[in-house]
C-alpha cells in the first residue's frame, strides 16, 4: 500500500480534524462530526484525505470546506487525497486534485470511493472546473427546514376561525349561552294571564247568583 507524503513546501497549514465521511448505502455518503456527535448529509465542495490509524485495517477519510489537505491530515502521510462534490449526500464526482500530495491517478482504489465517479484532475480544469479555494462550499446547513415550528403554528388555527379571529373568542363563545337564556323571561307570563282569566271569570258567578236573589226577593 502507497502513502503520499506533502510536496509543496511552504508555510504549514493549521491542523484541522474536519467531518469523517462514512458511506450510507450506494452513491450516498454522510459526514460524522465527532464535535457535535451528529451526523449529516454533506452538500457541496469538499477537500478529502484518507489517512491510516494505529493498525493496517484503521483507515479513516477526513473532508472539510475550509481546511486544505495538509491541515486535514495534520501534515502526515495519506493513502489518498483529492476533491470530492456531494448534492444532498450522492457523491456526484471526486477527483485526485491535491497540489500539496499530488496522488497518481493509478492509485485511486486507496481512496476507496466509487471509482465510476472518478475525474481525474486534468479532466476537471479541462472541463473548466477551476477549484481553487474559493470554489469550496458547505451547504449543509440550507437544507434543514425547521418543520416543528410549522406544526406548532397550526392547531391554533381551527380554534380563532369560529370567532373574530383573536383568542377573545373563547369569551364570547362563552357569552352566547346566557343570551338563549332571555327568551326563559316571556314565558313567564302566560301563567299571569291563565291566573287572570280564572279571576274574571270567578266574579261573574258570584254577582249571577246574588242578582237572582234580589230578583226573587222583589
Amino acid at each position: 500500500m502507497a502513502t503520499f507524503t506533502p510536496l509543496r513546501a511552504g508555510k504549514s497549514e493549521r491542523a484541522s480534524a474536519g467531518d469523517e465521511l462514512v458511506r450510507s448505502q450506494g452513491d450516498e455518503f454522510l459526514l460524522s462530526s465527532a464535535e457535535r456527535n451528529l451526523r449529516t448529509r454533506p452538500n457541496g465542495t469538499y477537500n478529502f484525505v484518507r489517512v491510516q490509524g494505529n493498525t493496517r485495517n484503521d483507515q479513516h477519510t477526513y473532508v472539510s470546506a475550509r481546511s486544505g489537505h495538509a491541515g486535514l491530515a495534520a501534515g502526515r502521510p495519506v493513502l489518498y487525497a483529492g476533491t470530492m462534490r456531494f448534492d444532498g449526500g450522492k457523491l456526484d464526482w471526486w477527483s485526485n486534485y491535491s497540489g500539496t500530495y499530488q496522488p497518481m491517478a493509478a492509485f485511486r482504489q486507496q481512496a476507496q470511493l466509487p471509482d465510476e465517479r472518478f475525474i481525474p484532475w486534468q479532466k476537471l480544469q479541462m472541463g473548466g472546473v477551476g477549484l481553487q479555494r474559493g470554489m469550496f462550499s458547505d451547504q449543509r446547513a440550507s437544507v434543514a427546514p425547521e418543520k416543528p415550528q410549522a406544526t406548532r403554528l397550526q392547531p391554533p388555527l381551527p380554534a380563532t376561525g369560529a370567532a373574530s379571529g383573536d383568542r377573545g373568542s373563547g369569551k364570547a363563545a362563552s357569552a352566547e349561552p346566557a343570551q338563549a337564556v332571555k327568551p326563559v323571561a316571556p314565558a313567564v307570563s302566560p301563567p299571569r294571564a291563565e291566573s287572570a282569566a280564572p279571576a274574571s271569570s270567578s266574579i261573574a258567578p258570584s254577582v249571577a247568583p246574588t242578582s237572582a236573589a234580589a230578583a226573587k226577593g222583589r
